[in-house]
């Protein structure tokens, strides 16, 4: 977290996010003050619970995560789940026809799912993510299928037709 934090302080001119926030908590319980103020969220390549919550099957964690974004705001998820993965945790690898269940689960939490993708390796490397430079170290990414979910939470008030 301290090498993107350092980035996020960058001039925005050189790549800087001047309105970044970064928080160690448990996404079971996030701190109150964020509660709908987050207009973007992103989960990189999770593991254990969190992985668990991103899927919207551990239903403490998705409520943590969820109460993160604010109307008409963003949840976008990097997520992967190898066979050993699935295992250790007693979930499936993820495949295309999963669409339908994970919106499902995660309309509980008023979220709708806007995409549920395979990413290339290229995408992976590119988040910066140190995990993800070693699941891509060496094309190993051909053995192990990434997928890019996005979810919005729409807003609750009516439109006025104006922007």
């Amino acid at each position: 977290m301290a090498e993107a934090s350092l980035r996020a302080a960058r001039n925005p001119t050189r790549g800087g996010l001047p309105n970044a926030l970064f928080v160690l908590a448990a996404a079971e319980s996030p701190p109150a003050e964020l509660s709908r103020r987050a207009n973007l969220v992103t989960v990189t390549l999770p593991w254990g619970s969190l992985l668990l919550g991103a899927l919207a099957l551990d239903d403490e964690a998705a409520a943590g995560i969820a109460a993160l974004v604010e109307p008409d705001g963003t949840l976008e998820v990097l997520v992967s789940v190898a066979d050993r993965d699935a295992a250790r945790l007693g979930i499936a690898p993820l495949a295309r026809g999963d669409h339908a269940a994970i919106g499902d689960r995660w309309a509980h939490y008023g979220l709708v799912v806007d995409a549920f993708e395979p990413v290339a390796a290229e995408a992976v490397a590119a988040t910066g993510s140190t995990w993800a430079r070693r699941l891509t170290a060496g094309g190993r990414t051909a053995n192990r299928a990434i997928w890019r979910l996005s979810l919005r939470l729409p807003s609750t008030e009516p439109s006025t037709g104006r922007r």
